[in-house]
């Protein structure tokens, strides 16, 4: 599966999110961004960046439409027979397996929302196709020249009454006889009117047109955790875990000497001399008391689902404690989020105190206690992190 985006610097901070959500749910994919300049990054991975020639148009300059819009219309250029090409404002909710192995002669492309309706009938169209997601046969493409077409409509073509005329533009009537419409779950725009709505949370692929961009932004990973992730990004972390073996540890101030402290549920400060004594985030997964929560005196105080009731700064969605439970197989333990957390946004590095994989209990546990939780799968994964530099576990 190869996907291609063609982005220019107005689209970079949208590109982040849009990427790293197609890498989420394709982990396979190819990850193409198409630029008129080599040197465009994106804060993110898994991507190569492919130059195509400047772009260029008769029409519409100072509207609200790009340059960079225009390069879809040199995509068959690309050394690919097959593509799944959409725009940086989108954002993946599912896998694509489905739109990739669907037949496509030239191309798969989605129905307009309502307002396309008076587009499709200025050209003289049944229907108006929207191009922020495209398969495209690029083979095919080639072989009938469909750069050269499209070239020639935006030379050529009057400017429809609606006074729309662009890349879309060109390729709806370029192709007229040869665009597929598929199911607009795979390219439906968010808060347009459709004439056949689906729930977006259905749609395989969600569309930020317009000047909804920014709402885009909120769909990111522990997008109610932003606030604290600002102060993660960069820093170096200590994660203070509630395993009785740490006791036996003098770690109190090398704890404190880190620059983002985050603390658990009934991890009390028993022995400041193991434990440290600052806090910058409180994570629960249990209800504490007004005063036990002061008690901690932390910059932030997060309650892991939305069945805690703490007076909080925010709470996790419930979205990424289930992606983790299908990693591990089980309930994610609160630590174990918590490194989930740091990673996402960016620590420096992060430092894990009072860990041990259950080998001693934590130490506010009755005796017997049954966990939830899969400490050895957590630990095999912790370890491979260590591994690769992310994080050090202090024994």
């Amino acid at each position: 599966m190869i996907i291609v985006f063609c982005i220019d610097d107005n689209y970079v901070k949208y590109a982040k999110a849009s990427i790293a959500s197609y890498r989420k749910h394709n982990p396979q994919a190819k990850i193409i961004i198409v630029s008129e300049k080599e040197g465009i990054e994106v804060d993110c991975d898994g991507y190569e960046v492919i130059k195509l020639p400047k772009t260029f148009r008769n029409r519409g300059y100072g509207d609200r439409i790009t340059n960079t819009a225009y390069l879809k219309l040199f995509l068959p250029q690309l050394p690919y027979d097959k593509i799944i090409y959409v725009d940086a404002d989108t954002i993946c909710q599912y896998p694509l397996d489905e739109l990739w192995n669907m037949p496509c002669e030239y191309i798969n492309l989605c129905e307009s929302h309502v307002y396309g309706i008076k587009q499709a009938s200025a050209i003289g169209a049944k229907k108006y196709g929207l191009t922020g997601m495209m398969v495209m046969n690029l083979k095919n493409l080639r072989h009938i020249n469909f750069t050269g077409k499209c070239l020639e409509v935006e030379a050529t073509y009057p400017t429809p009454e609606t006074g729309w005329q662009h890349d879309e533009t060109c390729i709806n009537v370029a192709m007229a006889r040869k665009l597929n419409f598929i199911d607009h779950k795979f390219n439906y725009c968010h808060n347009r009117s459709y004439l056949q709505p689906i729930l977006e949370k259905d749609a395989v692929i969600l569309h930020y047109v317009g000047k909804d961009k920014e709402d885009m932004l909120c769909q990111t990973k522990y997008k109610t955790l932003r606030m604290v992730g600002k102060k993660i990004k960069g820093a170096n972390v200590a994660i203070v875990g509630n395993a009785k073996s740490i006791f036996d540890k003098a770690w109190g101030k090398e704890i404190d000497s880190h620059d983002f402290i985050i603390r658990f549920n009934r991890g009390f400060f028993a022995k400041p001399s193991s434990q440290g004594v600052k806090t910058s985030m409180l994570m629960l997964a249990t209800n504490l008391t007004y005063q036990e929560i002061r008690s901690f005196n932390a910059q932030f105080v997060i309650n892991r689902s939305k069945h805690y009731y703490n007076p909080a700064h925010a709470t996790v969605g419930n979205e990424e404690r289930m992606e983790l439970k299908r990693k591990l197989g089980s309930q994610p333990s609160t630590g174990f989020m918590a490194i989930d957390i740091c990673l996402y946004f960016g620590a420096k590095h992060i430092d894990l105190y009072g860990f041990d994989a259950e080998r001693t209990p934590t130490f506010y546990n009755p005796d017997g206690y049954k966990t939830q939780h899969s400490y050895s799968e957590e630990e095999k994964i912790i370890l491979e992190y260590q591994k690769q530099g992310l994080l050090t576990i202090h024994y």
